[in-house]
């Protein structure tokens, strides 16, 4: 069945069964809702900790060729 089949059979219905066949589609096509997935907490830092580990870990990185 094609989509051309679909619309003129859906074009004979009555105006409720039509809304009702619009409200199915519409739910049928709605995205999923992702699911939240539980993972470890992060631990609590300060703000000074976070400019600590951006220093030592991303700014003064050494390039060797």
């Amino acid at each position: 069945m094609n989509a051309n089949d679909v619309y003129n059979i859906a074009s004979a219905l009555p105006k409720e069964e039509l809304a009702r066949l619009c409200n199915m589609l519409e739910i049928k096509t709605q995205p999923k809702k992702s699911i939240k997935r539980k993972g470890k907490p992060l631990p609590n830092f300060t703000e000074e900790d976070g400019i600590r580990y951006l220093l030592d870990h991303h700014f003064n990185k050494i390039k060797t060729p």
